[in-house]
């Protein structure tokens, strides 16, 4: 690949706080002093409210954050899909520019399924799974003890994966590892949520040393951190502070014991509510997570603001979704296009080009930290590097909304693509609720100013006014169909564009080697397939 390069390219720390959402976040408004240490990191950075994701769960999100295309366009949309080939990353644009890359990941669907989300990274370290992978960042073992640990890890794989298969295959003996009384004994072993307090050690560890040597070249690193995912086991003294009550009452350890354990629950639909102590034990225990996390960043962060630091470092913190919290009838991250999925937090630091204290308000896509990383590394790919449409990084840089110009997105999308394996699991758990919810649907939606339409089957559903109505509790349909109308052509028109822009050859490669025995054992371990 051609690039234009510049001197001094700086350093680059993207974030990724999975399934943590912007209003749980005392920085974006929250009641509860839920995040200091990340409140402190904004008032250093830009802060931008309302950044919309252009899917609601994992893999769409993630590959629209390193590709910068929608999910339409790059068809990333489900377990089983790979990046194609045509389709060029993030990654591996700054590691032609000359940059090293390297990911620590607490999410086993980026790093441990073959969807070539991990491309261009030199090293990706994964530590959620039965057999995590971790950097010897220091040197905590000899090289001889690290070669027979990583023999005797593919041995256990060997003898490990015929019998998971055996069981993934039989019903009885399934529907045996899913009782909540043996779900604990399996949980905790494949490290469900990885493991946020070592990914961050290693991380500041990595950086530390990457910065002490000699002629090193810029570094891109990219964490992943699941703390606020389910289930939610934040340490004794976050509960107390969000949730007083939980330690004396024991409907609500109840409630929250058999909720972890419960891993179908947490996607589907509620066909009952909640109760008011479900409900409030639920929330509160979210934001036990959130602080908690928000604790264990202190280090990494305190250490990205050193001025030596800050001042040649591009660090983005964002989400790669939200959470369903019984609101809307909905829990989870699966279905739907309402802001507790898809408002994001969004915070850049790189005093060259964000200025520090400054809040923007208008409505941003985060697949746009695509193009901001390259307009910071300078570094533009070349016509001819690609067979996919031209990128458009000046347009969509970040930046376009800090100096008043007017940005390339008047209207920002988002698409909620229903991931198969849920529906596999309701077909057999709960078929009537599948048309109840209408959870085949594909659900979109559209932004402009303060109103947001949400489609269902490409058809008006819902229409918000997001600054009257912040919770998305009254649609206005009704009352405004002008500018239903108007934001449903929008719609019409970005899936059209977006469709255009796919590569030509996308159908031939979605499809991620789920007979791999070692994705498989992760995957099936992790309670996202059978």
């Amino acid at each position: 690949m051609r690039t234009r390069e510049k001197p001094n390219k700086p350093d680059v720390v993207l974030i990724v706080l999975d399934t943590l959402r912007a209003d749980r976040m005392s920085c974006y408004g929250y009641h509860r002093n839920t995040t200091p240490v990340v409140d402190e990191f904004a008032e250093t950075a830009t802060l931008f409210e309302r950044a919309i994701v252009p899917g609601q769960w994992t893999i769409p999100s993630h590959a629209s954050l390193f590709t910068g295309e929608y999910p339409t366009t790059h068809m990333t949309t489900q377990i089983h899909d790979s990046l194609g080939d045509s389709l060029v990353t993030l990654a591996e644009l700054l590691q032609a520019a000359g940059y090293k890359t390297v990911g620590f990941c607490n999410n086993p669907l980026l790093g441990v399924v073959d969807n070539q989300l991990d491309r261009g990274f030199e090293a990706f370290y994964n530590y959620g799974g039965a057999l995590p992978n971790y950097p010897d960042v220091f040197q905590s073992r000899p090289k001889l003890w690290g070669r027979l640990l990583e023999r005797y890890t593919r041995s256990m794989r060997t003898i490990t994966g015929p019998i998971q298969n055996r069981l993934a295959h039989h019903h009885l003996l399934l529907r045996i590892a899913m009782h909540p009384l043996i779900v604990p004994l399996w949980q905790d072993s494949v490290n469900f949520k990885g493991n946020t307090r070592r990914s961050l050690r290693d991380a500041v560890g990595y950086l530390r040393a990457h910065r002490q040597s000699e002629n090193r070249p810029p570094l891109f690193t990219f964490i992943n951190l699941m703390e606020t995912h389910l289930p939610y086991r934040p340490p004794a003294r976050f509960i107390n502070r969000f949730a007083p009550y939980y330690e004396e009452d024991r409907a609500a350890q109840e409630f929250m014991r058999n909720y972890n354990l419960e891993h179908y629950r947490w996607m589907i639909p509620l066909t009952e509510p909640l109760s008011e102590l479900s409900d409030r034990t639920l929330n509160d225990l979210y934001d036990a997570e959130v602080a908690y996390q928000d604790r264990l960043l202190r280090r990494l962060l305190n250490d990205l603001r050193k001025p030596e630091v800050r001042d040649n470092t591009v660090v983005i913190i964002t989400s790669d979704h939200g959470e369903g919290l019984n609101n809307h009838d909905f829990v989870g991250h699966s279905l739907v296009a309402y802001d507790d999925l898809v408002h994001a937090p969004l915070i850049v630091s790189y005093p060259r080009l964000y200025p520090a204290g400054r809040r923007v308000s208008s409505t941003v896509s985060t697949r746009r930290v695509f193009h901001s990383v390259l307009e910071a590394a300078a570094t533009t790919p070349g016509e001819d590097d690609l067979t996919q449409a031209p990128i458009d990084v000046e347009g969509l840089s970040l930046t376009t909304d800090l100096n008043g110009s007017a940005p390339r997105e008047s209207v920002v999308f988002a698409e909620a693509y229903t991931p198969d394996t849920l529906l596999t699991l309701m077909e057999s758990e709960n078929p009537t609720a599948i048309d109840t919810f209408r959870c085949r649907s594909m659900r979109r939606a559209a932004y402009e100013g303060r109103y947001k339409l949400i489609t269902v089957d490409d058809q008006p559903d819902e229409l918000f006014d997001l600054i009257d109505d912040p919770r998305e509790t009254r649609s206005i349909l009704a009352q405004y169909p002008d500018k239903a109308d108007r934001l449903h052509e929008a719609l019409v028109d970005f899936e059209k564009r977006a469709e255009e822009r796919r590569p030509a050859n996308w159908e031939a490669q979605r499809e991620v080697d789920l007979d791999n025995e070692e994705i498989a054992e992760r995957l099936r371990a992790l309670g996202y397939i059978e």
